[in-house]
């Protein structure tokens, strides 16, 4: 099961932060998974639509110019990346787990997808990008067929995964607490992976590794390995 880390290491360092995103590196985390708005064209990481709870800042992302933006401290001393220096940073290490969180940046996305391959050494499938909105993903993937993407969902669908197969999804990214034997089985033999956000509590961590799921989210990639070295 791989161990991605959320918002990077997010127990250990101010979420989405660059100093969260390297200790997420010196964990040998098996994937990093970060949100994108777009702020004056540029691509940023950031989870909230205002900079209020994770900055010294307040306003919403997509009002703020680059001035304002250089001026924030998101935690660590310095202002919250742009997708790029992220990028730049993780440089092929490891896979990438994009979440969109507005429609406005999904083609400012897939051109910074494309600058990575180019530059940082990365692979097309490095990449998932995912969101809760599903319309942003499907022409994302009519334009850019290798690269993958994932719906992220809150519930069980009824259909369990045909509604991922249906978009041509390469895997479905589900809630701790709404994942299931019967969802698992379903994803798999659809020929899909299932990756679980966002697990904290060691029972969790371990049903989950029970029930076969591919990877999940965490805040903190060593705790996660220690949970499960540790079992019998």
């Amino acid at each position: 099961m791989q161990l991605f880390a959320h918002r990077g290491s997010s127990d250990l360092a101010p979420e989405n932060s660059m100093a969260a995103f390297e200790l997420a590196l010196a964990s040998a985390a098996d994937g990093i998974e970060l949100d994108v708005r777009l702020m004056s064209g540029q691509v940023v990481v950031m989870h909230d639509a205002s900079v209020d709870r994770t900055t010294n800042g307040t306003g919403l992302v997509k009002q703020l110019d680059h001035q304002q933006w250089q001026q924030l401290d998101a935690g660590d001393g310095n202002p919250p990346p742009t997708l790029r220096q992220v990028l730049a940073l993780i440089a092929g290490r490891c896979e990438v787990n994009i979440e969109l969180k507005s429609d406005d940046v999904v083609a400012h996305v897939e051109s910074e997808i494309g600058y990575a391959v180019h530059h940082f050494n990365f692979a097309v499938g490095q990449f998932c990008v995912s969101a809760f909105n599903h319309r942003l993903l499907v022409p994302l993937k009519y334009r850019w067929p290798a690269l993958h993407i994932a719906p992220l969902i809150a519930s069980c669908p009824v259909t369990l995964a045909q509604f991922a197969v249906d978009m041509n999804a390469q895997a479905v990214h589900s809630h701790t607490e709404t994942t299931d034997q019967a969802l698992v089985n379903d994803v798999h033999a659809k020929g899909l992976q299932i990756r679980v956000y966002t697990v904290k509590e060691v029972h969790d961590l371990k049903r989950l590794e029970q029930l076969g799921v591919d990877a999940v989210f965490v805040n903190d990639v060593a705790w996660a390995r220690s949970v499960l070295s540790s079992q019998a």
